[in-house]
């Protein structure tokens, strides 16, 4: 390059304002990214303390959710893997123990099919994965349909796909690893242990106050027979009776509500999502939907004969989530009447609760009935044109 000597002129050469500089250049701001990777380190410590803490277990995947949505599902899964190493270690090295028994997780056969490979590959710890598997993955599932701007039915169904899933696969795994027979034996003899537990130790504790209950005129051991009752009810029916014919899946529903709901909360309004966007005024299911009902409880009359467990557990799971859907469409026509005739919400809430804790049974029947029964009257249908002829 020949350099002429010539002058620049720097009149010619067009300045830039602090300000408009600032506009072309862009700049990261470094600080909220690292205030974001410290919010999202100890929204990790927070699902593994939740974790810890058994009764609050199932919400374990709620902080997984917010870090999706905040930074991803690709960084919440670079987290979840921290949680999980961090766990490992925690309980390898008797750092904390759980607070309860957590072996009360294990009452589910999905948790219990992580105890059931440690024992098999001799894998220690091997029970923990349970919080990566069950709880983070479905927190990354549930935050990403929530990030991609799904409505609220969609992010529930697939979510719930999503968690049959993952229930279904260590289950089948743990099968084919060590027999199915000797699974879901296993799985019976552990219950029957924990609850016989359970009970034991209850009645251990209770039996330092027999003085004082006999005082006032109460037998201990009618109160120890009761309590091995109650045990029993709990064990055959709602372990091995409600749980796996759709028990299991109606909880799941109501936990991934709950999840959302704390997600919106944490928030504050500062995020617009359709998931966040809900009524139950403004649920619908179309009437095809009445077809699956019928079938599946036709399968579950047939398998009165039949007797076959498979049959069983598909066709009551199959019934039992078409009559919640069928059961909010009930609740979603109670709601737009109450709102027509003008019943304050408080009112409204307060008569749900007292006929839910009252007659759960029979006000779930009811409701259900009148959702299946709006398909052919149409009576919200009637209640709606009316409204928008008032108008």
């Amino acid at each position: 390059m020949k350099l002429t000597g010539q002058k620049i002129d720097y009149s010619k050469i067009p300045h830039l304002r602090m300000s408009e500089l600032k506009e072309k250049i862009t700049i990261p701001d470094i600080k909220v990214a690292w205030r974001e990777l410290g919010e999202c380190f100890l929204l990790t410590l927070l699902s593994v303390v939740l974790y810890l803490s058994v009764v609050f277990a199932e919400l374990s995947f709620v902080p997984v959710m917010i870090i999706v949505i905040k930074r991803g599902w690709k960084e919440a899964l670079i987290f979840l893997v921290s949680g999980t190493v961090l766990l490992f270690y925690m309980m390898a090295n008797e750092i904390v123990r759980f607070p309860l028994d957590n072996e009360f997780l294990l009452l589910s056969p999905t948790h219990y099919s992580f105890s059931f490979i440690e024992n098999i590959t001799g894998l220690r710890g091997g029970r923990f994965l349970d919080f990566f598997f069950i709880f983070g993955c479905l927190g990354i599932f549930l935050g990403y349909f929530v990030a991609q701007n799904y409505r609220l039915n969609y992010v529930v169904f697939f979510s719930l796909t999503v968690y049959a899933g993952i229930a279904i696969l260590p289950l089948v795994i743990s099968g084919l690893m060590g027999g199915f027979k000797q699974l879901f034996d296993g799985y019976e003899q552990f219950v029957n242990l924990k609850t016989a537990t359970y009970v034991d130790s209850y009645l251990s504790h209770m039996q330092h106050y027999s003085g004082m209950l006999t005082d006032r005129g109460i037998d201990y051991n009618d109160v120890a027979r009761k309590v091995k009752l109650a045990a029993e009810i709990y064990r055959t029916n709602v372990i091995f009776g409600i749980a796996p014919r759709g028990g299991y899946l109606i909880k799941q529903i109501i936990i991934i509500f709950l999840g959302i709901s704390f997600v919106r909360l944490y928030f504050k309004r500062r995020l617009s999502r359709a998931a966040f966007r809900y009524s139950i005024s403004n649920y619908r299911i179309g009437d095809f939907w009445v077809w699956v009902l019928i079938i599946s409880w036709g399968l579950i009359y047939i398998n009165l004969y039949l007797k076959n467990s498979a049959l069983g557990i598909l066709s009551w799971n199959a019934a039992v989530i078409c009559s919640f859907l069928f059961f909010l469409r009930g609740l979603a026509f109670i709601k737009v009447l109450a709102d027509r005739i003008k019943i304050p919400q408080v009112f409204q809430y307060a008569i749900l609760l007292f006929f839910l804790i009252y007659s759960f049974i029979l006000f779930v029947t009811i409701v259900t009935g009148i959702g299946v029964a709006d398909i052919w009257l149409k009576m919200r249908e009637h209640i709606e044109k009316k409204k928008r002829s008032s108008a």
